[in-house]
């Protein structure tokens, strides 16, 4: 006797099938599970044998022999606990499949010894692996329901425990929770508005956030970088659906979602200490999960002082910053990670930080120029924006004037971003333009095009340089509604361009 049961694994971010092939048969009572499966599927003997008899699914002593098929692929985790389970029991006669569920459905659970499911990583991966293979379902942990849901014209199936699953699978019937309002809880950054001065760090975040422009400030300590770069996330458009999906799929893989945060519905703002490893910004490891520029792919990766994170770290964005993925490489497979994040970065201008304030500074100029080769040529040349952020002086300091807010803010960054979704025809930013899209759209007058040469030959601008001032441009004539690059456009993203 033998039946298979459906299921997933991953690679990356990349899914595929899962057969639990079950075989039973008389001979000598074992239980081997084969497939090439890690050291939690071959715990899950135990696992599965447990459950199943607190479950009230008493096993006859067989030869009961499990294989996971394809069994050349490598093969991790517990989410295969379930399948193993319902395929032994339909096997054995305790419930018959009238309705076709194991051939329509996917299953993925792992087990307690009571007979529980637990949630399991990846949920939703499996969820759009059904759905673009035209199966019907997905049964999975209820504590994943509300992820999975996510995901429209797939049957989710939340099930608690064997028995419920068991149930499922003889009637086709299921009661199903409701899904639950969530309210993303997270810390208050704060808003624009309490911002004294520094109105060109503003204006810079705020071209960033149009157009997605990887930005870095130097300044001293003090003068309100890490604020500055916290308080982007109140101007950020909302994230579209497709971005929703794509950004919950790598928290599920990397097991960040929570009861209280079961989606990524607002844009990501990761912020790694400086004494990150590279496996933990990148991704990789011994089994392959996905890093920090992964996790904020659709928001923000805030790198606060740059110029002490490892030079291998801040070279290993290379890729990131310009592809939008993240390759890793092993010996028998390679997978990709989405790494489509706006980049912020933040640091003092030399080794004591008073390079801007005179007489304070106490650094050589060999010590500056030591320090601020820190990040090399090639990653300040893929970040759009420059800014200076000076100490505020007595006077702003002591100033009782409101600022705009954020509100406010937001609002010409959603037009900006509609303009752009207009020209391109889908969610694509002025920084992801191609040089065929640069020379439609970012097209200069005989006067501008004189002043732009001028440009390039005093500030020695490279090729990626003039793409990125071009960019820039076309961004801050999206902020005020122009169709061309005016002149005083192209001059202002000259200015947040480093000499």
């Amino acid at each position: 006797m033998n039946k298979r049961v459906l299921s997933s694994s991953y690679l990356g971010a990349q899914s595929f099938l899962i057969e639990a092939e079950i075989d039973i048969s008389s001979g000598l009572p074992i239980f081997s599970i084969i497939g090439l499966g890690d050291t939690a599927i071959a715990e899950s003997r135990d696992r599965i044998r447990t459950a199943l008899k607190n479950s009230n699914f008493k096993l006859s002593p067989k030869k009961i022999i499990v294989n996971l098929s394809p069994a050349g692929i490598k093969k991790e985790g517990a989410h295969f606990d379930l399948p193993i389970a319902v395929g032994i029991i339909t096997t054995m006669g305790f419930i018959k499949d009238r309705f076709n569920i194991l051939d329509n459905y996917l299953f993925i659970g792992e087990l307690s010894l009571n007979g529980d499911v637990k949630p399991v990583k990846g949920a939703i991966n499996t969820v759009i692996f059904a759905k673009e293979n035209a199966y019907k379902g997905v049964v999975l942990p209820v504590e994943n329901y509300q992820e999975a849901s996510l995901i429209k014209g797939v049957d989710i199936i939340p099930v608690k425990n064997l028995e419920e699953t068991a149930t499922f699978i003889s009637t086709g019937e299921i009661e199903k929770p409701p899904l639950k309002n969530i309210n993303i809880s997270s810390d208050n950054p704060g808003d624009f508005s309490d911002v004294k001065g520094q109105n060109l760090a503003k204006r810079g975040l705020e071209i960033a956030a149009a157009g997605k422009h990887n930005v870095i400030m130097i300044g001293s300590p003090g003068s309100g970088k890490s604020m500055l770069c916290k308080r982007i996330k109140t101007i950020l458009p909302p994230m579209s659906e497709e971005d929703m999906i794509e950004a919950t799929k790598i928290h599920s893989i990397a097991g960040k979602l929570t009861e209280s945060m079961p989606i990524i519905s607002s844009p990501p703002f990761r912020a790694p200490h400086h004494t990150s490893s590279p496996t933990a910004i990148i991704g990789g490891g011994k089994k392959v999960v996905p890093g920090e520029v992964s996790l904020a792919s659709g928001g923000v990766l805030f790198l606060d002082e740059i110029a002490e994170f490892p030079r291998g770290v801040l070279e290993s964005l290379r890729q990131p910053l310009e592809d939008k993925i993240v390759a890793i490489t092993r010996a028998l497979y390679r997978v990709e990670f989405k790494t489509d994040f706006l980049l912020l970065a933040a640091s003092n201008p030399c080794p004591c930080g008073y390079y801007y304030e005179g007489d304070k500074c106490t650094c050589t100029q060999s010590e500056v120029d030591k320090y601020m080769k820190k990040f090399s040529g090639p990653i300040m040349d893929r970040i759009d924006i420059h800014i200076e952020v000076r100490r505020l002086n007595e006077d702003e300091l002591m100033s009782e004037e409101k600022t705009e807010p954020s509100s406010s803010i937001k609002q010409r960054v959603i037009k900006a971003r509609e303009i752009q979704k207009k020209r391109f025809g889908k969610n694509k930013c002025n920084s992801e333009m191609t040089q065929k899209q640069i020379k439609q759209y970012c097209k200069l007058s005989a006067e501008n095009r004189k002043y732009f040469k001028n440009v390039i030959k005093v500030m020695e601008i490279s090729a990626r340089g003039y793409d990125k001032i071009l960019k820039v441009a076309r961004t801050i004539a999206d902020l005020e509604g122009s169709k061309n690059i005016e002149k005083q456009h192209l001059m202002e993203a000259v200015s947040f361009r480093k000499k």
